[in-house]
């Protein structure tokens, strides 16, 4: 009976709602990964800019290689089309040739989505293209990736012109 005593007590009633408010909202929330709705082994994506060197936007680590070229993907993949195999297939012949240099892949993103899923989808852009080239005999010790997502975008407008040409994987030279 005493305890029915308390929770008629406006106050008290008052000052157990604010508690259990606040211990429901500093639980942990879910976090819910988005998945690309197209997969690796679909290569139904386009490649953009035919010929299109690495990107001057080169991060830290070192600077953009001028005989590497940049890779494009389709929207919300991170497929490796035709063209982007193409296109690798002359980086991996570069690659064959300066058997001692080191590179970074950077992947980015045009700006559509949250900066969650496009750092998810960045690094699978930088890793399709890495594991491309492992797979075809470069050494995975010589290949670093990183993800940039929507951060830095080679074309700084807001149309698919822009976005087409933020969804790439640019070859940073760390070492010759």
């Amino acid at each position: 009976m005493s305890r029915l005593r308390h929770l008629r007590n406006p106050l008290m009633v008052i000052i157990g709602l604010v508690f259990v408010i606040a211990l429901s909202s500093c639980s942990k929330k879910e976090v819910v990964q988005d998945e690309p709705l197209m997969n690796p082994s679909d290569t139904s994506g386009s490649a953009m800019g035919e010929g299109a060197v690495a990107s001057g936007n080169a991060g830290d680590a070192g600077m953009a290689a001028s005989e590497l070229e940049t890779v494009y993907f389709a929207f919300d993949s991170y497929a490796l089309s035709g063209d982007t195999r193409s296109q690798l297939k002359n980086n991996l012949s570069w690659l064959k040739s300066n058997t001692t240099a080191k590179i970074q892949i950077e992947g980015h993103c045009d700006e559509k989505g949250t900066v969650e899923y496009n750092m998810a989808l960045g690094d699978r852009r930088a890793n399709a293209v890495k594991n491309f080239l492992v797979k075809s005999g470069i050494d995975r010790s010589r290949i670093d990736t990183i993800s940039y997502g929507k951060e830095r975008p080679a074309d700084p407008g807001h149309d698919e012109s822009a976005w087409s040409k933020n969804r790439r994987a640019v070859f940073i030279l760390l070492s010759k």
